[in-house]
């Protein structure tokens, strides 16, 4: 049998298809074969979560201000100058990385992270691959110009948007899925590589399925051959409201179609999301009139309801969140750049309607109170939202010392407009729930959430309350120091507390009970299962309303790195799988 060997080929932007190959010697009976592409092209989507696009200035953003009784007037940024870039975030160094952010102020963290003054930046890092060569002196390798696993062109990669979103994050799998969905083929009358590892799937259903999933069929998976799946990434403001940026998205899907019809039969693309991306989809497809431009959805770890870790960040801050290597380290970077303490993230988050999005909204926990205020001696004295209402009774709570959002924190750049702003990000992010809450999804949808006892969470939040006991002496028989007296009875109704003293913004809070009498409240350490962002169990009941074509349940993995488990990455391709069958070819 005559060897054969495949020439690859590759597309343009333009979707020309090209080949080129050396011609070989006469003895070389080898023939050499070039496979034309597919005709029919489905693009895949990819969206990323929050703080998972990069931004830069929009305009030049100046702080004017007076700060600690003196006036401060000086430039930030200038138009074009990156703000967030998650991979130079990533980098552990003084002159960029979180390390840039130690000492940017509550109000600096106000301008530079405004949704009206950044867009997206397409020009974050793209990892380039190295072609190794024979030299007298021994191998040597040099950039290839390509990607790492897909051999993608670089240009390519950027103008499909790999620059939006972070390589640190998500840049291996999208050139993993890349390499997966256009890498199969015949050569010599075998599968190659790629093409044996999407056989595995056959006679499979994805682990951790949830119900009856039938498995697939070779024929199935064979079909991909027949499918161009060229790989996009769109960023996004996620600092706006998820409305925003997925009727911005509807738009882009648009183009994207467009830019395969003059030499494909290109209809609709596949969306593959991550976390707050699974929300942006939605908006898209069911509120911006996408949906018919959509074949499928594929969800990632979805806070499709929210979740409480967002009300923990309003009251208390990012610091110390994070779990496993990937997690630590954005879950620092978090905490950086939004900051450490409320009185950092306030000026951010509450203006910004997409992370407003991510608290719990009135069908969290099925509707039923999720924020307790419980005694150090077990007792349960407060259950929030009394109402079914968060957002009266959480958001927009003015007195009431569990309140999200302290308004004293809420304009540290003393911009004229800052209160009505927050009002109306308040609004968006209740509107984006009224809007898409029960219903909202694509028709063909297929998810996956997180459950592992290592990733912890909080799937209720609780504050402890514990009463302190004076100790004297001294000048006068003042108060020296205080003492915790758990056993002690504590009289009230929490809603009359007050605030004694706020502990700079972290998850503690002094109280005076109105009778005199000293309590801490602290919230309590997570104990859900979930992702280390998502509780598993909130993670089910949301996505579990889109009635998924396939609904799976992962382990192993933090939420952030969820496209980083192989288990997560044969659910992707087994979606893709089913979500082609219909396709007609």
């Amino acid at each position: 049998m005559v060897e054969t060997r495949r020439i690859q080929t590759s597309v343009d932007e333009d979707g020309v298809p090209s080949s080129s190959h050396a011609m070989s010697s006469a003895s070389d009976e080898a023939a050499d074969e070039v496979v034309a592409p597919p005709a029919v092209a489905v693009p895949i989507v990819f969206l990323p979560g929050v703080m998972g696009s990069n931004l830069r200035a929009k305009r030049d953003i100046h702080l004017n201000a007076v700060i600690r009784g003196k006036p401060v007037r000086r430039r930030l940024a200038q138009a074009g100058d990156r703000i967030w870039d998650v991979d130079r975030e990533a980098k552990f160094s003084r002159s960029e990385g979180p390390f840039a952010w130690l000492g940017r102020g509550p109000a600096e963290r106000q301008l530079l992270l405004n949704k009206e003054s950044v867009e997206v930046d397409d020009g974050g890092e793209i990892v380039e691959g190295r072609d190794g060569r024979q030299t007298a002196r021994g191998r040597r390798y040099y950039p290839s110009g390509r990607t790492e696993q897909s051999r993608l062109a670089l240009a390519k990669a950027r103008a499909r948007g790999w620059g939006q979103i972070s390589w640190y994050s998500y840049g291996p799998f999208v050139d993993w899925l890349e390499e997966r969905l256009n890498g199969g083929a015949m050569e010599s009358g075998s599968p190659n590589a790629v093409l044996s590892e999407l056989l595995s799937l056959s006679g499979t259903a994805p682990a951790g399925a949830t119900g009856s999933v039938s498995q697939l069929q070779e024929d199935q998976v064979r079909k991909l051959l027949d499918i161009y799946f060229p790989v996009h990434a769109l960023g996004y403001n996620w600092l706006d409201s998820n409305l925003d940026s997925g009727a911005d998205v509807a738009r882009r899907i648009e183009a994207i179609i467009s830019q395969y019809q003059d030499r494909h039969v290109c209809e609709k693309v596949i969306l593959v999301t991550h976390s707050m991306g699974g929300l942006v989809a939605r908006a898209a497809s069911e509120f911006a009139g996408a949906r018919d431009k959509i074949h499928a959805v594929i969800h990632g770890v979805m806070p499709t309801d929210g979740a409480a870790l967002f009300y923990k960040r309003l009251v208390g801050g990012g610091f110390g969140e994070g779990e496993g290597f990937v997690g630590g380290i954005t879950g620092y970077m978090a905490a950086q750049v939004l900051g450490e303490t409320a009185r950092e993230t306030t000026p951010v988050l509450a203006h910004a309607p997409g992370p407003l999005e991510l608290a719990p909204n009135r069908l969290y926990n099925q509707g039923r109170p999720w924020l307790f205020i419980k005694s150090a001696a077990g007792g349960t004295m407060k259950s929030l939202p009394e109402s079914g209402n968060p957002y009266g009774e959480i958001y927009r709570a003015g007195r009431e010392w569990w309140r999200a959002i302290n308004p004293d924190w809420l304009n540290p750049a003393q911009l004229p407009d800052a209160l009505p702003n927050h009002v109306k990000a308040l609004a968006k992010a209740e509107g984006y729930h009224a809007v898409l809450g029960n219903a909202g999804f694509h028709p063909e949808t297929y998810a996956h959430y997180g459950r592992d006892g290592e990733y912890r969470i909080w799937g209720t939040v609780t504050w402890v309350a514990t009463p302190m006991e004076a100790m004297r002496g001294g000048p006068g028989n003042l108060p020296q120091a205080w003492q915790e007296r758990p056993a002690l009875p504590i009289a009230g109704d929490p809603a009359d507390w007050a605030v004694s003293f706020n502990w700079g913004g972290r998850p503690k809070r002094s109280i005076d009970d109105g009778l005199n009498e000293r309590v801490r409240c602290e919230i309590d350490s997570p104990t859900d299962a979930g992702d280390g962002t998502v509780p598993a169990n909130e993670g089910a009941a949301g996505v579990s309303r889109a009635n998924p074509k396939v609904l799976c349940v992962t382990s192993g993995h933090d939420h952030q790195g969820s496209y980083e488990s192989e288990e997560v990455r044969r659910f992707v391709l087994d979606a893709v799988v089913r979500a082609a069958t219909s396709i007609t070819v």
